[in-house]
């Protein structure tokens, strides 16, 4: 209970010192909610993030298991670009590239039985996709190219309150998704046998969960760019603090989640002030050493 009550109170900290770090003198109100605004998707982003990240991991029970490496983002940076390429708002071809990609997760799915063969599919998929973009680059012209670039590195704008709110809605919308399938996740985390005899379709299910978080991922990636590890390590981290079962895990990812892409997003702001970083590097930076450390913790508990 401690450490849930410490995950809370971090999540208020995070807040304050975002919404109140370094204001200027003159028109703090204005700041303020431009700040709250950008609190509001940069939160969201990382619960989505994270939470797509536990319910992968749980489902395909595999521990590199992530967004990123399922083709999803992929697929989002990839319509952006084309979409800037052709003129059109990055935000829509994004939307299209990640439904797309949910779309090959689906079919896969249905001819693939292993879920380390649909896990394979995505790191190729991922790596195609990569290529596809590094191939939009070099058709573009250098200030197109700048604004492909600030999508795919994971710049994260402040959007107005509206759109930030149905951010929220959806990460929110995920949260109680997976939080409703917690059982199925960690019954499907110990084999499609143990879940088949325990009363459910272990392929029915996965596909509900993969085509929800999915969709999520899309709608949060069309809106923040391409930000990865943060669905890798979060969710590893909260199980290495001793949640493992969903009815904690989920709640403590979405947390956290939300507090490491808040944290990053500060920093970027602040490390070279007054140049602004892409939140995606910074997070990258971050989780890096952080899953390297987890990876480390874990040999020595096994050895």
């Amino acid at each position: 209970m401690f450490r849930i009550a410490l995950y809370v109170a971090l999540t208020f900290a995070v807040a304050v010192l975002f919404l109140f770090y370094r204001l200027p003198e003159g028109g703090r109100e204005t700041i303020i909610i431009l700040r709250g605004e950008e609190f509001l998707v940069s939160f969201s982003a990382g619960a989505v993030l994270s939470l797509a990240g536990a319910a992968f991991q749980s489902s395909l029970r595999n521990p590199l298991a992530e967004p990123y490496l399922l083709g999803v983002s992929a697929g989002s940076g990839l319509g952006a670009v084309i979409g800037i390429l052709l003129g059109y708002p990055p935000q829509a071809g994004a939307l299209l590239g990640g439904i797309s990609a949910v779309g090959a997760l689906l079919l896969v799915s249905r001819i693939f039985y292993s879920p380390l063969s649909v896990l394979l599919f995505g790191v190729g998929l991922t790596a195609f996709l990569s290529s596809l973009i590094l191939f939009a680059y070099s058709m573009t012209d250098a200030w197109t190219l700048q604004d492909a670039l600030y999508f795919t590195l994971g710049f994260i704008q402040p959007l107005p309150f509206p759109e930030g709110a149905f951010l929220l809605f959806t990460s929110l919308s995920l949260f109680f998704f997976l939080l409703k399938k917690g059982r199925i996740l960690d019954l499907l985390s110990l084999g499609d046998e143990n879940a088949f005899f325990s009363g459910i379709d272990p392929k029915k299910e996965r596909k509900q969960v993969l085509i929800f978080t999915s969709l999520a991922v899309a709608l949060i990636t069309a809106e923040v760019g391409i930000i990865g590890f943060v669905g890798l390590v979060v969710p590893h981290i909260v199980r290495f603090s001793g949640f493992r079962l969903s009815e904690k895990l989920l709640p403590l990812s979405f947390l956290f989640g939300g507090n490491l892409l808040v944290t990053s997003q500060l920093l970027a702001k602040n490390l070279v002030y007054p140049t602004v970083l892409p939140a995606g590097v910074v997070t990258t930076l971050i989780c890096v050493p952080l899953f390297l450390l987890i990876l480390w913790r874990y040999s020595v508990v096994r050895s």
